[in-house]
């Protein structure tokens, strides 16, 4: 497939997919779970990564084969198997194992016999530099602002949609992360909300009055909806349901 839309008659869980990329001459082969016609690209951490509202002109994807999971599982590393003996330099693909080597202990390619790949170790070393590692941010903090300041400018797209999938996939637990750190943390937030209306009053001002201009154009929409959430929560009640946090 490339980059324009198609639709699939897809009844099976999983797919081997290729991607493209006729500006480098380089392919990736993979395969997902899900759909062709999802969010899903691709998981290479080598091949430039893209969403599916940002695929550039030069990338091209091909549906290889559909089946279940363990299916194209095996039919991946079938591939994969043939291309590493003759054409791996023309891949993006880095192993052809599966699942991936864990990251850490005896099992990882890297490990060289000592103990700093243990997870253990990882663990125990950061409960001890905790303190060093608040203090290096305290010291840097401006610096990691500035760095994360330019990232996100320059990969503002892509922050936004990682952000939205994630709240879409995790919406109720988002929220009771919210909950949970106001209550903890009421006096700090009110505290903080002072600090920017105060620096921000302009800005505040501002939205203040486009609120209320926005309100005055549209407020038999705004009572309607109102009138109908009502309705809904009555109903609800009624029915015994009780609700938290509306």
């Amino acid at each position: 497939m490339s980059n324009n839309s198609k639709k699939y008659s897809f009844h099976s869980e999983a797919f081997v997919y290729l991607w493209f990329d006729s500006k480098n001459r380089m392919f990736y082969l993979g395969y997902h779970k899900g759909h062709p016609d999802d969010d899903y690209t691709h998981s290479s951490t080598i091949m430039e990564s893209f969403t599916k509202t940002t695929i550039p002109s030069y990338m091209h994807r091909r549906i290889l084969a559909t089946g279940t999971k363990q299916e194209m599982i095996d039919l991946e590393k079938k591939l994969l198997d043939n291309r590493k003996e003759r054409c791996w330099d023309k891949y993006y693909n880095a192993t052809v194992a599966f699942p991936p080597p864990p990251m850490y202990g005896e099992d990882n390619p890297m490990w060289k016999g000592g103990i700093a790949l243990k997870e253990e170790y990882y663990r125990e070393y950061h409960v001890k530099n905790a303190d060093k590692k608040r203090e290096y941010y305290a010291k840097n903090a401006d610096k990691k602002r500035e760095y994360r300041r330019e990232y996100y400018a320059k990969n503002a797209e892509k922050v936004r949609e990682h952000y939205r999938k994630y709240y879409e996939e995790n919406r109720e637990r988002c929220r009771e992360q919210q909950r949970k750190y106001y209550q903890e943390n009421r006096e700090r937030c009110l505290e903080q909300q002072r600090k920017y209306y105060e620096e921000n009053r302009e800005h505040r001002d501002k939205k203040i009055e486009y609120s209320r201009e926005y309100y005055a154009k549209n407020a038999d929409k705004i009572r309607k909806k109102q009138r109908e959430r009502y309705a809904k929560k009555k109903a609800e009640k009624a029915a015994g349901k009780v609700h938290f946090g509306d």
